[in-house]
C-alpha cells in the first residue's frame, strides 16, 4: 500500500487501483479475471496503452477494457485525456473504455453503427474530490467505487453488451503494432545521427539499402530501415514471451526492467539463443542497438502487456495465429511491396513438389517465408512424416536478416518449438552444396553444421533488384556469366534474378524442379531472349504461367510469371515443348484444394475452360516467332495463323530512331508568351495523348535555333537571345553540350512522319504527323528511306495484324500499360509487305483506311466493333489474299490485350 504523499499521482494511484481491482477479481468468478498495467514506464516514452486493462480468460488472452486515469486537477471534459483513451482503445480494437479523474467516471461504448464512442454512464459519487491532495485521503471511498464500476462493467461482459477483444484480434489488425511503428522517425533520425559518427555502421547500411532499397518503396534507407528495426524488437519480444511458456530458459530474457538497454536485451537474448536456438529471431542486426529511449520505452510497455496477458499460455493454435499475423504485420507494414501471396505459394509448391514427403526443397531468396511455410504445412499435412523430418527437409535462406527473423517467426508453429528448423542467412549466389551452415539445436543448445546438399526442388519468388543496386551483384553476376560462356552470357540490361536460376543449378538434383516467379518483362526484351536461350540449356522449361485475372501482387504494379524447369541431364535442348497457361481465375480465389486442381492441370495439361487455358509450343515454333519478335508474351494465345502472312521487317523501309533527347524541357520545349522569334519555333510532338485521330498536326512548340549568340545580337532577334540567356548558366552549358552542337540547340532536322509509341495504354496505334514534326523521347521516330510509300505503310501498321505485331512485341507493366523499346522494334518488328500489293490492291486499301483517318481513335475493344475498322480490315486481308479470318484475328488481340489489361485490376 503506497504512503500518504503529497506527491501522490497518476502511477502511484494505478498501482494501487490495479492491486485492489486484482482483489475483486481473485473474490468473484465474473468476465473480469485480472487487472494489469501498472508498470505503464516513464512518461518519456509516452504511455502507449491504457493506465489499467482489465482481462478476461487467460486461455484466450482477452483484453475487456482499458481505463485511463488522471488526478482531479484534469477535467473531465479534457480533450486531451478523452482522445489520448479513444485512440488507445480504437488501437487494441476494443468496445468500452472508461475515463477517471478520481472525481468523476465515465463509460463510453462504441457505436455498432456509427462506429464512434458515446457516453454510456457516468458515476459522480466523488465529485467534492477536487484536489490531488484529497485522493489518498478519500481511499476507502473511490475503492467502493472501483467495486461498483467493476461490478457494472462484469453485467455488461455477462450479457454480451460488451465483449472486449482477444489479443491475436487485435495484433492482427495491426493497431497495437502501428502505435510503436509510429516510432521509426525517431529510430531514424537516431541511426542518420549514429551513422555519421560511426562508419561502420554507415557501411553496414549503405550495403543494406542497395541490396534491399527496392522493397522499401518511397523511403529513404534510415526511414526503412527504423521501421525494420522496431519491427525486428516486436518479433523478439513477442517470440520470447511465447517460448517462455514452453522453455524456463526463456523466461529470463524476457524481464525486461526500467534499466534495461537494447543493448542488454540483445545480450539476454543471445544467451538465449545459445541455449534454445532461433538464433535468426534473436540474433544481432543492423541498427538494433540504435532506439532512443523514447522508443525503447514503449517496446518495453509492449513486452509488458505480453507478460500480463500471458501470451504464451495460450492454446496452439492461437499461438499459430500470432505468429503468422506477426509475420503478416512485419510483411505489411514493412516489406509489403514484393512478399509472396499465400495463394501464389501455394500454386507454385503444388506446380513443384513430386514427392511431397521426400523431396528436399531450398528457397532461397525467402522473404518473409510464405513459401518454405506452405512447404512445411503440405509435408505435415500428409500425415506420414513426422514434424522432425518435414522440418529437415524445408531449407530456407535470405541475405537480409530481417526478412530471416520474419520467415523464421513464419515457420516456428507451436508444435515445432523443439524442432531444428533450417532458416538461414546467406546470398543465394553464395550457396554451394558444400557450404556448411551452423545451426543450433534447440534442446541442448550445442552448435550443429549441416552441408546444403543438392536439392529435389528450389522454389522461390526471386527478388526485384532496381538497377542502381545492380552494381552490388557485379561480381555475382559476372561468375554467372563466365559459367554461360560467350555464347550465353546475359546482357547488361537483364534482371539480376535473371541470373540466379544459374547460380542455383548445381543445388539441384538431376531432373530436380525449378519453380521461380520473375518479372514478365523477359518476355518482351532482348535480355529476355537471351535468358530463355540459356535456359534452354541448362533446364527443360515445362511451362510459364501469366495471369489473366488481375495482377498477383496487388501492392506492387510488378507483373511476374511463374516457370517451371526441370535440371537438363546435358546440355542440348533437345526436344521440348513448352507450355504457355494463362491462369483465368482470380489468385485470392485459391485455396489449398483449388490449387492443387489448377496445378493438376497444369501437369498434365488438361486444361478447363474456366481455369485456365494452356498453349503449348516447340523449340522449333518458339525460334520462328522469335524472328518476328513474337516468341513471348504473343505465346499465350493461338497466333499461329501469323506464319501465313507475307511479313517483312519494318527495318526494311525505315530507318528507326527514338525521338529527341536533349535534357531540359524548360528550355527546348517552350509554353506561354515566350517571346522567342518564329523561325526559331518547330512544331513538336510531345506525347501520344495529343493523337487523338491517326493523323494529326503537331500543335505543341520546340526552340530549334542553331545560330550563335552574336549572330543572334547582330540580326536583332532579342527573344531567342533573352531565352537562351534566361537558362545560361555553367551547370546547364555543361550539362547540355553536345558533338557538333551548341548547347541550347536541337538538331533542326530531326523531323518525322511516322511514330511508334514505347508506352500504349488501351488505344493501340501508329500515328501519322503531317507535317513532319520533332517528336520528344518518348516515341520513337519511323524515318523513311526514300523508297516506302508511307501512307501505305501507315494503314498496314495499324490494320489489325498490324496492332497484334506491335502488341505482341511488348510485354504488359502495371496499370496495363505495354512497354516497348526502339531496339526491339527495329530488331524484331514486322509488318505486312507493301511491295506485295498491286496498284488496284492499294487503292482499295487506302480507300478503306480513310475513315479511320477522319475519327478519333478507340481503345481497341472499342476499335474493333466499328463497322468502318471491319471492313478496313476485311480489305487488306482481301488484298493479301490471306486464308486467316478476321474474326481469328480479332479474337487473338483482343485475348492478348486482355492479359495485359488485366494488370490494371
Amino acid at each position: 500500500m503506497t504512503s500518504p504523499d503529497t506527491t501522490y499521482n497518476e502511477p502511484a494511484w494505478a498501482i494501487d487501483l490495479i492491486a485492489y481491482i486484482k482483489q475483486i477479481a481473485a473474490r468473484t468468478n465474473r468476465p473480469v479475471k485480472d487487472a494489469g498495467g501498472e508498470r505503464t514506464i516513464g512518461a518519456e516514452g509516452g504511455s502507449l496503452f491504457p493506465d489499467v486493462l482489465l482481462f478476461g480468460d487467460r486461455e484466450t488472452a482477452r483484453i475487456l477494457q482499458g481505463w485511463e486515469l488522471k488526478m482531479p486537477d484534469t477535467p473531465i471534459d479534457d480533450y486531451p485525456f478523452r482522445q489520448n483513451a479513444e485512440a488507445k482503445a480504437t488501437a487494441l480494437g476494443l468496445d468500452s473504455f472508461v475515463l477517471w479523474n478520481v472525481s468523476i467516471a465515465r463509460l463510453y461504448v462504441r457505436d455498432s453503427l456509427e462506429g464512434g464512442f458515446f457516453l454510456a454512464k457516468e458515476w459522480s459519487d466523488l465529485a467534492d474530490i477536487g484536489t490531488r491532495s484529497g485522493v489518498l485521503p478519500n481511499r476507502s471511498r473511490w475503492e467502493t467505487l472501483a467495486e461498483e464500476i467493476i461490478g457494472y462493467v462484469n453485467d455488461l461482459f455477462d450479457s454480451g453488451s460488451l465483449e472486449g477483444r482477444q489479443f491475436i484480434e487485435a495484433y492482427r489488425s495491426g493497431g497495437i503494432t502501428s502505435l510503436i511503428l509510429q516510432n521509426y522517425g525517431l529510430v531514424a533520425d537516431r541511426l542518420r545521427h549514429a551513422a555519421a559518427r560511426d562508419h561502420i555502421l554507415r557501411s553496414e547500411i549503405a550495403l543494406w539499402w542497395a541490396r534491399h532499397q527496392a522493397e522499401y518503396t518511397g523511403q529513404t534507407p534510415e526511414k526503412a530501415l527504423g521501421q525494420a528495426v522496431i519491427a525486428n524488437w516486436i518479433g523478439k519480444l513477442l517470440f520470447a514471451h511465447i517460448l517462455g511458456e514452453m522453455d524456463d530458459r526463456a523466461k529470463r530474457a524476457i524481464v525486461l526492467d526500467e534499466n534495461t538497454t537494447p543493448g542488454g536485451a540483445l545480450r539476454a537474448f543471445h544467451r538465449l539463443s545459445r541455449e534454445c536456438d532461433f538464433w535468426t529471431i534473436f540474433s544481432d542486426s543492423i541498427g538494433l542497438r540504435e532506439v532512443p529511449s523514447a522508443s525503447w520505452k514503449q517496446l518495453q510497455q509492449f513486452n509488458r502487456l505480453l507478460g500480463d496477458l500471458r501470451v504464451g499460455s495460450v492454446d496452439q493454435q492461437q499461438l499459430a495465429d500470432i505468429l503468422k499475423s506477426t509475420v503478416d504485420v512485419a510483411r505489411r507494414k514493412i516489406r509489403g511491396q514484393y512478399a509472396t501471396p499465400g495463394p501464389l505459394a501455394r500454386l507454385l509448391v503444388n506446380l513443384c513438389l513430386r514427392d511431397v514427403v521426400g523431396d528436399r526443397v531450398l528457397d532461397p531468396c525467402c522473404g518473409s517465408g510464405t513459401i518454405p511455410r506452405v512447404v512445411l504445412k503440405a509435408k505435415m499435412r500428409t500425415g506420414v512424416v513426422s514434424a522432425e523430418e518435414a522440418a529437415a527437409s524445408v531449407w530456407a535462406g535470405d541475405q537480409d536478416p530481417q526478412a530471416v527473423q520474419i520467415a523464421t517467426l513464419g515457420l516456428a508453429d507451436p508444435s515445432l518449438m523443439h524442432t531444428l528448423l533450417r532458416v538461414f542467412r546467406e546470398d543465394a549466389f553464395a550457396l554451394a552444396p558444400s557450404t556448411a551452415i551452423e545451426f543450433r539445436n534447440p534442446t541442448d543448445g550445442s552448435v550443429l553444421s549441416e552441408e546444403l546438399g543438392c536439392f529435389d526442388s528450389i522454389v522461390s519468388n526471386l527478388p526485384f533488384v532496381a538497377q542502381v543496386g545492380r552494381r552490388h551483384y557485379k561480381h555475382a553476376i559476372e561468375q554467372v556469366n563466365d559459367t554461360l560462356g560467350r555464347e550465353y552470357k546475359l546482357p547488361g540490361r537483364a534482371d539480376v534474378a535473371a541470373y540466379l536460376p544459374f547460380a542455383l543449378n548445381p543445388l539441384l538434383k538431376e531432373g530436380g524442379r525449378l519453380g521461380i516467379i520473375i518479372t514478365n518483362a523477359w518476355l518482351g526484351t532482348d535480355w529476355g531472349d537471351a535468358f530463355l536461350d540459356a535456359l534452354l540449356q541448362y533446364y527443360h522449361l515445362r511451362c510459364v504461367i501469366t495471369s489473366g485475372a488481375g495482377r498477383w501482387f496487388q501492392d506492387s504494379e510488378v507483373v511476374t510469371n511463374i516457370l517451371i524447369a526441370e535440371k537438363a541431364t546435358g546440355r542440348e535442348p533437345g526436344d521440348q515443348d513448352i507450355a504457355f497457361v494463362v491462369l483465368k481465375r482470380p489468385l485470392d480465389e485459391l485455396n489449398e484444394e483449388d490449387a492443387q486442381v489448377v496445378a493438376a492441370q497444369v501437369e498434365l495439361r488438361r486444361p478447363q475452360a474456366e481455369s485456365m487455358s494452356i498453349r503449348t509450343a516447340s523449340l522449333a515454333k518458339l525460334a520462328s516467332f522469335r524472328k518476328l519478335g513474337l516468341a513471348g508474351n504473343a505465346q499465350f494465345v493461338d497466333c499461329d495463323w501469323i506464319h501465313e502472312l507475307p511479313l517483312v521487317p519494318l527495318r526494311r523501309h525505315f530507318v528507326i530512331r527514338r525521338g529527341e533527347r536533349r535534357g531540359m524541357n524548360a528550355l527546348f520545349y517552350p509554353e506561354g508568351e515566350h517571346g522567342i522569334e518564329a523561325e526559331y519555333i518547330r512544331p513538336l510532338l510531345k506525347s501520344p495523348s495529343d493523337f487523338r485521330t491517326l493523323r494529326t498536326r503537331a500543335v505543341r512548340e520546340a526552340f530549334a535555333c542553331s545560330r550563335s549568340e552574336q549572330e543572334l545580337a547582330a540580326m536583332g532577334h532579342a527573344g531567342a537571345l533573352a531565352w537562351i540567356g534566361r537558362f545560361k548558366s555553367e551547370e546547364n552549358m555543361k550539362r547540355l553540350a553536345r558533338s557538333h552542337l551548341r548547347w541550347y540547340e536541337m538538331d533542326a532536322g530531326q523531323v518525322s512522319d511516322l511514330v511508334m509509341f514505347i508506352n500504349l495504354g488501351e488505344r493501340l496505334f501508329v500515328g501519322h504527323l503531317d507535317p513532319p514534326a520533332f517528336v520528344d523521347q518518348r516515341m520513337v521516330r519511323l524515318d523513311d528511306k526514300g523508297e516506302a510509300d508511307v501512307s501505305l505503310c501507315h494503314a498496314l501498321l495499324n490494320s489489325t495484324i498490324g496492332l497484334f505485331m506491335i502488341e505482341g512485341l511488348g510485354f504488359g507493366r502495371g496499370l496495363g500499360a505495354l512497354d516497348l523499346n526502339k531496339n526491339r522494334i527495329e530488331k524484331r518488328m514486322h509488318m505486312l509487305d507493301p511491295g506485295a500489293l498491286g496498284e488496284e490492291e492499294r487503292r482499295n486499301i487506302m480507300q478503306a483506311f480513310e475513315p479511320l483517318l477522319n475519327r478519333e481513335i478507340r481503345g481497341i475493344a472499342d476499335e474493333l466493333e466499328q463497322e468502318d475498322r471491319r471492313r478496313f480490315d476485311e480489305s487488306v486481308m482481301t488484298a493479301f489474299g490471306l486464308r486467316v479470318s478476321r474474326s481469328m484475328v480479332y479474337d487473338t488481340l483482343l485475348e492478348l490485350f486482355g492479359i495485359r489489361l488485366c494488370a490494371k485490376q
